[in-house]
């Protein structure tokens, strides 16, 4: 149920809505035990009709509580018991990386290459400590990052990460693969459910529009978009940003290549890389283009983004249809 500022929930009192989705509800509220600021999280009830949906939060939920670094929004498993289902989870003063580079941006969108390399940092060890972990974000966006006051970034948002070697759930309104067209690498545009370098070719995309001011595949909507991840090979970072030293230009190019072998393993290595920048020339990787997806696999592609937009398509007419027959009962 929706909570109005406050109210209270159990030992909680509601301060402020901060997002409201299809999925979940977000409020940043005051633990009157602890006295301390948190953010809760809380399912829409609405979609608890289907099994899937409830584990994809559970499997949330143990994700979270089970992560503890400060590259890594945290989780609070208070032992209590409680009313409704909500996780409680650590709170960062700022804003989401998004809006941090907004404010930072030149002209034509781009931050400070120095920046950019600290931020490459900061995630990249945040993703080496949750790669050792054996789990996968899956939906790294600047949106997902959180930004405190200092310049440090937390990763939020474990609504689609996985653990890998889990089972897989499936949602009948979504995909199980599905992230967000700008990042999402071409192994999850196939269906596939993406691995370590799934988050890995994420973070090169980041990489390359805070450096470069745009992400690298555009397109008139989100399916073009998802096909030029699948077809197009992107502009090096050195040739539209010419004081990003070469070695970055090819860690982030390196990262973002299109088939998934030719990319970091997991992040740990990519850590490894942005220690000795310096030592490395814009032709240390092999970034040859590589070939578009081809024949049968074009078609399956194409396929899967047809599926993917009527499963959309299809969700938010139930989730229509569902609030309309609440306002007419109530």
């Amino acid at each position: 149920m929706r909570h109005e500022p406050g109210s209270r929930v159990d030992r909680f009192e509601i301060v402020d809505i901060l997002g409201e989705g299809a999925y979940a509800e977000t409020y940043l509220a005051k633990d009157l035990q602890a006295d301390r600021l948190v953010v809760l999280k809380s399912p829409n009830p609405n979609l608890f009709s289907d099994p899937a949906i409830f584990q994809r939060y559970r499997r949330e939920a143990d994700i979270a509580k089970s992560l503890d670094h400060p590259g890594v929004q945290r989780a609070f498993d208070l032992g209590e018991n409680r009313s409704e289902h909500y996780l409680v989870l650590e709170y960062t003063d700022g804003v989401d990386l998004r809006k941090r580079i907004r404010a930072l941006a030149d002209h034509r969108g781009r931050i400070p290459v120095a920046q950019a390399v600290e931020w490459g940092r900061q995630l990249a060890d945040a993703l080496a400590y949750l790669h050792s972990r054996s789990i996968i974000h899956r939906d790294l966006k600047p949106e997902n990052v959180l930004v405190d006051h200092g310049d440090q970034l937390k990763i939020a948002d474990f609504g689609t990460a996985l653990v890998d070697g889990a089972k897989r759930l499936t949602w009948k309104h979504l995909t199980d693969g599905l992230g967000t067209p700008d990042y999402m690498s071409p192994e999850q545009i196939q269906g596939e459910r993406g691995d370590n370098r799934s988050d890995i070719y994420a973070w090169g995309i980041m990489m390359y529009e805070m450096l470069g001011g745009r992400v690298p595949f555009k397109g008139d909507n989100w399916m073009a978009t998802m096909a030029g991840h699948l077809t197009q090979t992107p502009e090096p970072i050195i040739e539209i940003r010419h004081d990003c030293p070469p070695g970055l230009s090819a860690i982030v190019m390196h990262a973002m290549r299109r088939e998934p072998e030719h990319r970091y393993h997991d992040a740990a290595e990519l850590l490894a890389d942005l220690g000795r920048i310096d030592e490395l020339h814009a032709d240390s990787y092999e970034l040859t283009p590589e070939p578009a997806v081809g024949g049968m696999a074009a078609a399956q592609s194409t396929k899967h983004l047809w599926q993917i937009a009527a499963a959309v398509s299809g969700g938010f007419l139930l989730l229509c249809a569902l609030i309309i027959t609440l306002t007419v009962v109530l």
